[in-house]
């Protein structure tokens, strides 16, 4: 099994929608993908995966307690999400935070897998860090919008998963750009080339640059991820894109 992260500098820039739609991509490709939402601070992926309010099922396995990940558009995930209420505010550090991660690793019953996504919280804090020590990590792919002050941050996360000895196999750029609808108007509202000069400077691919696109949005929203409803503007088209180049790249 191969492990990858998805990690970004800053909050909001949509690290978390790029995690969910990549491991559908992927599963399209014909992988069998976990997804692990190890973002404890702002868990989003059941609301993305309209498994909101849910509960996952414990089953025994070979003597030992073991929790089931849900199943849906062809990949399997697990979040601290389906564990707490949505309102509740997590404060985990330190040793706390690192027990709270090894019993999501190690008391899920993935079953094998060929790939493990995991959406980390944004940032440089202690989840890659416990992470790193629980997991042998493949690779990273940094999400970044275009815009200046993401690109700052990202440099920094970028630097402190090589701390970590993680890899670096890639970026995404994300809210590339807004056509306006009807017309060939392109507006670069968070700027335009940073996250493509970014990846040049660290000698990484630019796997794919998503644009700012309502219906990736409402996938999300609603549950019901772009990457498996294309839908009348075929968003699925640029993570199916993105799935392929990763695919290179892993192989």
């Amino acid at each position: 099994m191969k492990i990858y992260v998805v990690g970004s500098g800053k909050g909001g820039v949509g690290k978390s929608t790029v995690s969910v739609n990549l491991s559908i991509a992927l599963a399209k490709l014909g992988f069998s993908v976990g997804l692990l939402d190890a973002d404890v601070y702002g868990p989003s992926i059941p609301v993305m995966l309209g498994l909101r309010r849910l509960t996952p099922r414990v089953i025994k396995e070979n003597g030992e307690s073991k929790t089931l990940p849900f199943s849906k558009f062809g990949i399997q995930s697990m979040s601290i999400g389906f564990f707490i209420e949505e309102a509740t505010s997590l404060s985990f550090r330190g040793p706390m935070l690192h027990n709270v991660l090894k019993k999501m690793i190690e008391e899920i019953s993935w079953g094998d897998l060929d790939i493990l996504i995991i959406d980390l919280p944004p940032g440089t804090g202690d989840v890659p860090i416990s992470l790193s020590k629980l997991l042998k990590i493949d690779g990273a792919f940094i999400v970044s919008t275009p815009q200046e002050v993401a690109i700052l941050d990202a440099i920094k996360a970028i630097n402190s998963l090589h701390l970590l000895d993680i890899p670096l196999l890639g970026m995404i750029e994300n809210m590339a750009g807004f056509t306006v609808p009807g017309t060939n108007d392109v507006y670069d509202i968070f700027g335009k080339g940073k996250v493509e000069e970014l990846s040049r400077n660290f000698n990484v691919p630019l796997l794919g640059s998503i644009p700012l696109d309502a219906a990736i949005r409402i996938g999300g929203d609603e549950g019901y991820p772009a990457a498996f409803h294309q839908g009348a503007s075929q968003t699925g088209v640029y993570f199916n894109e993105i799935a392929k180049q990763m695919k290179q790249i892993m192989e």
